[in-house]
């Protein structure tokens, strides 16, 4: 591993991340070569910031300035550029004020090369125009972002891991060989970093064997998705801004809550005829903002355990409601009702009281 550069404020990495991600990492390099800017979009609990700080770690060599900035607000972004433009060592009276500092930085830096920022947690590609500076003579940029949109740049799309680094991490992690049990795990949590990691130290904290979890995951999958309580962040918790957005808005509400009932991966588009095209592209346009949805040809997919997130947050009466939309769906396209796997499968929590 290269040494840190002069300027540095990436978290440390321990070269021992979940899977890795080499393909990842090399599209990053080659976005970065080409345009100078790269948007990480997926998910949240996908590992897009892990990303981002192994790359900045693995190519370390190549700048001499690397600098962290939490993109999620203007109040986080003009602290972090005072920040940096007092380790530039700019002048005093371009440090006090953030405005000032803002624009000595983008101008000193968009004057040279070999540096990177690394934005995490964008929220909208417009919140940042005012902090980029020029990449024009060989700087670079991350970004971390749910949202995939981002008109004329090229972004790197992150999922799920591949299933067998799922299966060697949750084996590895728990000490055990059950690698049938793994396999199942894996694909309950649908390979997602974050829902792996959790599961792996609620193993390790509790001492439940593998087979056990999974088969209380199948019984108690959102309580689950909550724990362990030491856990930093979790898959509940990290896709709460999110929801909470969408569910202001009613046709993304209420195509979530569909979907949430729909067993297949992928959804047909076909199946929705009955609804609006135009309140569906709405719908689909806002989930998508915080890629709570992909679009795939003639289909779409949500994650299964935003599905099940979604439906644990439902009423017992909305979930009614949407479980019959989705039987009548099913029974028009002549594939199975979801009523009786949902319920057997427990994926929903009993309602408190």
């Amino acid at each position: 591993m290269p040494p840190p550069p002069g300027i540095w404020s990436v978290p440390a990495w321990t070269g021992r991340n979940l899977a890795a991600r080499d393909e990842l990492l090399a599209e990053i390099g080659r976005t970065l070569a080409k345009r100078g800017i790269a948007p990480l979009c997926g998910l949240g609990g996908t590992g897009k910031t892990k990303l981002a700080i192994e790359y900045a770690h693995r190519n370390a060599g190549a700048y001499d300035t690397v600098f962290l900035i939490d993109g999620q607000s203007t109040e986080t972004m003009d602290a972090a550029f005072v920040a940096l433009a007092s380790e530039m060592r700019l002048p005093e009276q371009e440090i006090q004020d953030p405005a000032r500092a803002v624009a000595a930085v983008r101008s000193k830096l968009g004057r040279r090369g070999r540096w990177l920022l690394l934005f995490d947690g964008v929220r909208e590609p417009s919140e940042v125009d005012l902090y980029v500076p020029s990449v024009s003579f060989g700087g670079h940029i991350l970004m971390t972002s749910q949202n995939p949109i981002w008109r004329g740049l090229t972004t790197v799309t992150v999922r799920g891991i591949e299933r067998a680094e799922s299966v060697s991490f949750l084996l590895r992690r728990t000490g055990e060989t059950d690698a049938e049990a793994a396999n199942a795990l894996a694909e309950e949590l649908g390979d997602l970093p974050l829902a792996l990691a959790q599961a792996g130290a609620y193993i390790e904290e509790t001492g439940r064997p593998l087979a056990e979890y999974l088969a209380l995951f199948r019984q108690r999958p959102a309580a689950l998705l909550e724990r362990p309580v030491s856990f930093p962040v979790t898959v509940a918790t990290t896709w709460e801004s999110a929801l909470a957005a969408v569910f202001t808005h009613q046709a993304a509400a209420e195509l979530l809550s569909l979907c949430s009932f729909l067993p297949m991966d992928a959804i047909p588009r076909r199946a929705l005829n009955e609804y609006d095209p135009l309140a569906l592209d709405d719908a689909i346009a806002m989930l998508r903002l915080h890629s709570l949805i992909e679009v795939r040809a003639q289909a779409l997919s949500v994650h299964r355990l935003v599905k099940i997130v979604v439906r644990n947050q439902l009423r017992r009466d909305d979930r009614r409601q949407w479980m019959e939309a989705a039987r009548r769906i099913l029974q028009a396209a002549g594939r199975a009702s979801p009523g009786a796997d949902e319920e057997r499968e427990g994926r929903t929590e009993p309602d408190a009281g």
